[in-house]
């Protein structure tokens, strides 16, 4: 009787052992069935946000060719022009798709090769930096682009890199792009997004088109004050609508020329259906052609300088 009773218990605890190991195995199974499901979710997501960022810019690269076609009617009055070269962006519906499109002339922005010292010094302290900070930032800027080892009072040549612990120094010569201005001594993250709209190496010039100007631009400029500056830009505003010629500024002086070049920025930006947007620029020489057109001079898919949008009430009226 007593060697009927332990085999019971002994049977019991072995289904009881059992039944752990079940339920365990259950719970492992639902951790990898978990697993295997999320994986396959963010495969789809990932495939999915593939698949937009593709389309987006195979339709950003459109709105950018069409773009570059319509700068071939630049000089054509704006009522023969719905996408003239403006500074702004325009409607364009292209396979069902909303699209914005501008231009403007690269001289509208401050040549970072060519720019009077002054003028970045005003851009400089426009982004709040303090006067001895502005005027180091200045300085290392005027050391990187200049040819000889000489430091300006506040600057940075080869050695000041080197005892920051960087192995190339200045580079003393032309800037290649405004992304090169991440290197200088005392450029941070911030200051960089907030000067490098205003910026470009691609205008070859020591002045500034007013007409195309951003406010950054503007402001820069030495003896502008932001009460001229926005009653400059309100007068801009009201000449292109009523079709008049966009009146010159009465400050800034010599720093200015209201003049176009060979060379545009053409912008494209597409509204995503989850929400934000999609953006490209890039940078043609008309002078200059290839097999696909303009000389491309350079070309950025990302987050760009907001632009004012023409609304679509505006283009039926």
């Amino acid at each position: 009787m007593k060697s009927w009773h332990v085999q019971t218990v002994v049977v019991a605890g072995q289904r009881g052992i059992a039944l752990v190991l079940v339920l365990w195995v259950i719970v492992l199974l639902s951790i990898i069935a978990g697993a295997m499901s999320m994986t396959q979710r963010s495969g789809v997501m990932m495939t999915g946000n593939i698949r937009q960022e593709r389309e987006s810019r195979a339709l950003l690269n459109a709105g950018l060719n069409f773009m570059s076609l319509m700068l071939e009617r630049r000089s054509r009055p704006v009522e023969d022009n719905p996408w003239p070269v403006d500074g702004r962006l325009h409607p364009w519906n292209f396979q069902g798709h909303l699209l914005w499109i501008g231009a403007a002339p690269e001289e509208s922005r401050i040549d970072l090769n060519q720019a009077r010292d002054e003028v970045l010094l005003g851009l400089i302290k426009s982004t709040g930096l303090e006067e001895d900070e502005a005027l180091a930032l200045r300085d290392a800027i005027l050391d990187w682009k200049d040819k000889d080892n000489d430091r300006h009072a506040e600057g940075a040549e080869d050695r000041d890199y080197r005892s920051d612990g960087r192995p190339i120094g200045a580079r003393d010569g032309r800037f290649l792009s405004v992304e090169e201005l991440q290197q200088i001594r005392g450029m941070t993250p911030e200051l960089y997004k907030k000067l490098a709209g205003a910026l470009t190496v691609d205008a070859r010039q020591r002045t500034v088109n007013p007409a195309f100007a951003s406010r950054k631009v503007l402001l820069a400029v030495p003896g502008a004050t932001p009460e001229q500056v926005d009653e400059y830009i309100q007068q801009r505003e009201q000449a292109r609508l009523q079709g008049l010629p966009v009146p010159a500024p009465t400050f800034g002086g010599a720093f200015f020329k209201n003049s176009m070049g060979t060379r545009y920025r053409l912008f494209a930006e597409l509204d995503l259906a989850g929400g934000g947007k999609a953006q490209a620029e890039m940078v043609v020489d008309t002078r200059k052609r290839t097999r696909k057109g303009y000389m491309l001079l350079q070309k950025k898919f990302g987050k760009l300088d907001s632009l004012a949008r023409i609304t679509l009430a505006q283009e039926e009226g």
